[in-house]
């Protein structure tokens, strides 16, 4: 274990001092790397569970092709039928917690024991598919002299990375998300993203070219230099494969050797928004934040793209990549499962602990926030130049990360909203007055039992991130129809996966956020992070927050190209009656 997990051990021998047993072990389910595939042994002929547990999926058959025509002979055979069927692409491990890519019936599998599944009602007489695409990982054409590189949708990240780095090309800055083991398909289709404002900051935004099979099996081939073409791939951009099948992509990358610049640096969030203002106007496009506001402080990281003759400022290092996910020590995945198992059980601060588990708690988010960015081996780097491509990614981490149920006893809620970037200064004093409301009360309790000022509240391990895009005519991705840079904010924050009756202890501040989002800034839920409830919320509706005339012609092109309506409907979010949004006076009061 190298220098990079020196501030975690730190935090992990503060956490042996109070020497909480770990229930880590052997119960569960155990999960392995195949490919672009995390597998758990649970997984089976008709059921696939998530990488992160929220999620598993029972269909009727799964099949996986190897190539675009057998897909296309699959729907033509299930048409034909005429049997009612639904068909989704996916992966196994698949990163999303909501049940967009499940035809069947999906249910709860937070529980590594298998507890807790609820399966939603589904129509029985409706034949489920489950289309794997990891055999599609192939390269299929490149364009040395346009810099354009043509890929199989299976292809995972990391897999792209290698084949344009061999093939003499160069991934763009801020175009790739964080964690190198997501697919080309699952990406572009549920507006996955990097991070820059106002430029090419997601894989969409490098689109040329895509081959699909629609919902009738027909094969067809969509270019942006020809009009009916790019009405198609703004369609299936971001689309969630409402049209149908993504099989092959093409990519207008950068020439071999793309540098960029890379800076970190943690501030005192007093004037958060202004600060992240000035830096976009002064530093660069291509930012990313972490930010703590119950403990007054953000992380702020840069990546700044090096034009032809820019001489580097920084040491170069072509192994340097983003450190932001690692595969988790043991030690570090039995303290943080010991911690959220108490800390969840503590749910009302009533436990004879509660002074220690909110002191681990603090003690755990500040290290957090503390950890490097970057890293070169096990070199930590704070300022440095490394090759364009691995800047905005982190490397493999399956079957040891921090969301993997099965190994680390806990998981982290992730949910992020996209809204106007100009919307900041608002975004952020409501969100530190909704934490500063909620957090008053409990505090008061901690002051009666403790005295006051001996026991510190703080929200659960995590953060909130900020990331930053660009307005698109995609007409179902996050950032459509927005004319100016967007804004994509994130809460990130672990929970138990031990404990399944209770939620994590401040998590009903980050359900407040959630409503708060949609209702008062119109936001759109992220189709790859956010649960099935920020979908079906009884009153502020996902699909008023995009312009009407996008889902006109959305479902104008899928009547054209899907008349079976074999893909869920995206545009009409199903509804699931067991899920309840917390109610909170104080939301009322900031939508005025």
């Amino acid at each position: 274990m190298g220098t990079l997990h020196f501030k975690l051990l730190q935090l992990l021998a503060f956490l042996a001092l109070f020497s909480i047993p770990s229930v880590l072990g052997k119960t569960g389910f155990d999960s392995k790397l195949i490919g672009s595939e995390v597998v758990t042994e649970k997984d089976d002929s008709h059921t696939l569970y998530g990488s992160a547990g929220f999620i598993k999926c029972t269909s009727d058959k799964l099949v996986e092709p190897v190539g675009t025509e057998e897909i296309s002979e699959l729907l033509q055979k299930l048409n034909a039928d005429g049997r009612p069927f639904k068909a989704r692409a996916t992966r196994r491990g698949r990163h999303t917690p909501n049940r967009f890519a499940c035809p069947g019936k999906g249910g709860s599998a937070k529980s590594p024991t298998g507890e807790n599944v609820e399966v939603n009602h589904v129509d029985d007489t409706t034949y489920s598919v489950t289309i794997l695409l990891h055999l599609m990982n192939r390269v299929v054409a490149v364009d040395h002299g346009r810099h354009r590189l043509t890929v199989e949708t299976g292809m995972t990240l990391q897999n792209l990375i290698d084949a344009a780095v061999r093939n003499g090309m160069s991934i763009p800055v801020g175009v790739l998300p964080l964690y190198v083991n997501l697919t080309v398909g699952g990406v572009i289709s549920s507006s996955a993203h990097g991070t820059g404002a106002g430029v090419d900051s997601s894989l969409g935004d490098i689109v040329v070219g895509l081959k699909w099979v629609n919902g009738k099996g027909d094969v067809i081939t969509s270019e942006m230099n020809d009009e009916k073409g790019m009405q198609e791939i703004r369609a299936l951009v971001g689309g969630l494969g409402a049209l149908g099948i993504i099989t092959e992509v093409t990519f207008q990358l950068l020439s071999a050797g793309a540098l960029a610049q890379v800076e970190t640096w943690v501030g005192d969030d007093s004037n958060f928004a202004a600060d992240v203002k000035q830096q976009l106007e002064t530093s660069t496009p291509h930012m990313f934040y972490i930010w703590r506001p119950d403990l007054g402080s953000y992380k702020a990281i840069h990546f700044k793209p090096l034009k032809t003759g820019d001489v580097p400022i920084h040491p170069y290092h072509p192994n340097g990549r983003n450190a932001m996910i690692m595969a988790a020590p043991q030690e570090a995945a039995m303290a943080m499962n010991a911690h959220m198992r108490d800390d969840t059980l503590d749910f009302d601060d009533s436990s004879p602990k509660s002074d220690v588990l909110n002191a681990q708690g603090c003690a755990l988010s500040a290290s957090i926030l503390d950890i490097a960015i970057f890293h070169d081996g096990d070199m930590i780097l704070q300022n440095a130049t490394i090759p364009s491509s691995y800047a905005m990614i982190a490397e493999e981490c399956d079957p040891f990360c921090t969301w993997d149920h099965s190994y680390f006893g806990g998981t982290l809620e992730d949910v992020e909203f996209t809204f106007k970037l100009s919307d900041i200064d608002h975004w952020v004093k409501d969100v530190k007055s909704v934490i500063k409301a909620e957090e008053a009360e409990r505090q008061k309790l901690l002051d009666r039992r403790y005295g006051v000022g001996k026991v510190k509240l703080c929200l659960n391990p995590g953060y909130f991130q900020f990331r930053f895009g660009k307005g698109s005519k995609n007409l179902l991705a996050t950032t459509a129809g927005h004319v100016e840079p967007v804004l994509y904010v994130a809460s990130t924050f672990f929970a138990s996966a031990y404990i399944t009756h209770l939620p994590p202890k401040m998590d009903h501040i980050s359900q407040v956020l959630e409503q708060l989002a949609l209702c008062k800034y119109n936001a759109r839920p992220c189709y790859g992070k956010n649960f099935d409830r920020a979908f079906t919320h009884p009153y502020c509706h996902v699909r008023d927050n995009f312009p009407n005339e996008n889902i006109v012609k959305l479902l104008d092109l899928r009547d054209e190209h899907d008349p079976l309506k074999m893909v869920i409907n995206a545009c009409r979010p199903y509804r699931i009656p067991s899920t309840k949004y917390v109610k909170f006076s104080f939301l009322e009061k900031l939508k005025k």
